[in-house]
Parts: C-alpha cells; structure tokens; sequence
C-alpha cells in the first residue's frame, strides 16, 4: 500500500513539473473585458468612501483551446495596452492556474478561471512571429540565451544568424466597430470575439454578422483583398 502512496505522489509530482515547464506558444487574444466594482472602503461622518475596483477578463485562443483570465488592476499597474483587441498575436505560457502573456506592446499575468474547447486558432502570419521572436526572451525561458562559462555560468545572448527578410502578406485586415460597443462579431458563422475587433482574414468574399443581445442583427459582404486594410462600422437598430 506505501508503494502505491509512493508512486502516486511521484506521478503528482512529475505533472507539476511539466506544468511548470510548459513551453511558450503562439496565440491570440479573442476578448478582452472590463468590469468596475465600486467599494465602501469607509465612513468619514455619514459619507462614504469609495474605491473603484477594475478587473479585466481576458480570453485568449491557444491552438483548439480558449483560455479566460482575470487581471486586477492595482493603483502601480497598467490597463492592457489598446493594441489587444480581437485575434492580436502575442506569446502565451501556461504555469499551474496563471496565464502569461507577451508581446510587444506588454506583458500581463492573468489567473485562469474557465478553459473551453474552441476553432484551432488563425495561424499567425510570417510577420506575427517575426515580431514576437525579436522580445526578448521571457523570465523562464532559455530560448535565444547560451551559458557563458568564463562568465561564471552566467547567461548571454547567443549570436544567431540575421533572420530572413519577411514574407510579403497572405491576408487583409478588417477592423470591425460597432454602435453598441462590444457587439459579438461573425465572419461565415464563425464568431470572432466582440468589438472592437481587428481580424486578419484570407482573400475572398466574406460575409460580415454583429449581434447584440436587444438588437436587430447587422449584416454586410465584403471582398477581402491581400494586404488591405478596411474599416467596418456596424450600427445595429433596436428590437
């Protein structure tokens, strides 16, 4: 019986260690939502005080998988940057319950509430991930880094080739808004998170869908060219 105990603490333990070694991965954000919670910190004669508390919910798409995380915004940190709307690229790593994100724009460590099964995410494009390769290599990872032994073991940047000239562009991007803000966004029935949303899609004709809860459903058609870049403003009427 000790020798079952035993080899089952071992396999517990072996999963923690993969866990805490997962590799960085591509991803892209899907959603990114803000709350505000207002809080009675105290009573100074009969008037309340109150504090403002911001949490961002913050879906990202990793392979087949959405993973949702909540940031709480201290007074010493930073909102995520603007630049995170709907399919941005950035570098995801999974350890234990906390999610890190990278990109060039910031990096945020956000708690795993909800994982759920989803699409395989868009594949990122030769420009995408020429960005995300030149950050710096995240805390943890010894990707880009070579042991320096005269320097006492410690770490450097190791010299690599200069990378490849970039790829010309394979999609357009449609930068979707609407009127309300944050309506779901369809894209041939696919929904692609809520606006404001910036999407990269392939060539062709696309067909357009933005929904919100109490209102009429927008729909529009549209040719999606290589390397366009067009704006959609989707006003949605009243039920």
């Amino acid at each position: 019986m000790k020798r079952v105990l035993l080899i089952v603490c071992v396999l517990i333990g072996c999963g923690r260690l993969t866990a805490a070694d997962s590799p960085w991965q591509y991803g892209r954000i899907a959603d990114v939502r803000k709350s505000v919670t207002t809080k009675t910190k105290a009573w100074v004669v009969n008037t309340p005080i109150t504090e403002d508390e911001i949490v961002y919910t913050i879906s990202v798409h990793v392979l087949d998988k959405i993973l949702v995380g909540n940031y709480e915004l201290t007074p010493e940190g930073s909102p995520p940057p603007e630049e995170w709307t709907t399919n941005y690229p950035l570098r995801v790593q999974v350890v234990g319950d906390n999610l890190y994100l990278r990109a060039p724009t910031g990096d945020l460590r956000l708690h795993i509430v909800r994982r759920k099964n989803a699409r395989p995410m868009m594949p990122l494009t030769a420009d995408e991930k020429k960005s995300l390769e030149e950050i710096e290599a995240p805390p943890g990872s010894l990707v880009g880094f070579s042991e320096d032994k005269s320097a006492g073991g410690a770490t450097k940047p190791a010299e690599t080739a200069p990378p490849p000239p970039p790829l010309p562009p394979t999609t357009g991007t449609v930068n979707v808004r609407s009127t309300p803000y944050l309506s779901e966004v369809f894209v041939d029935g696919d929904s692609m998170g809520y606006t404001p949303a910036k999407i990269n899609l392939p060539p062709g004709k696309h067909t357009f869908r933005v929904e919100k809860p109490g209102y009429k459903p927008w729909t529009k058609e549209m040719m999606i060219t290589i390397g366009s870049e067009l704006t959609l403003d989707a006003s949605l009427e009243k039920k």
